[in-house]
């Protein structure tokens, strides 16, 4: 494999129809599978095609039934993507805070290589972060 896993990972799923099934159908399994790991947690992860002729819109999870609009408005608004690829050819679009710490730790834990040793360690929350 080489020294960058990451765009290993997308020549591959870009290129391999079997592959990229098994990322569709059940992306943490085959994202351990490939990477030997994945941080453990109560999240999902959703792999969506893009395709040349489709424009795809991700939509907002719906406000807490408390929750003050307009700061949502603007906390939604202004959430950045984290671009896997700097082409913008692929990236993630993480509708949470916390979550933002589980995709972190789950792409360092793959940079550092199979046998890391916090494998499947839970990530950190939110809250032992500040």
């Amino acid at each position: 494999m080489s020294g960058d896993r990451f765009a290993e990972h997308y020549r591959l799923v870009s290129t391999d129809p079997e592959k990229r099934a098994e990322l569709v159908a059940d992306p943490k399994a085959a994202l351990a599978a490939y990477f030997g790991a994945i941080v453990d947690g109560d999240y999902r992860i959703e792999v969506i095609e893009q395709r040349p002729d489709t424009i795809t819109a991700v939509v907002p999870a719906p406000p807490e039934q408390e929750a003050d609009l307009p700061a949502r408005l603007a906390d939604v608004s202004g959430r950045a993507y984290d671009m896997l690829h700097t082409t913008g050819i692929a990236g993630y679009l993480v509708p949470d805070d916390a979550l933002t710490w589980v995709l972190r730790d789950m792409r360092a834990l793959w940079a550092r290589g199979p046998g890391a040793d916090d494998a499947g360690a839970p990530a950190p929350s939110s809250e032992d972060r500040e």
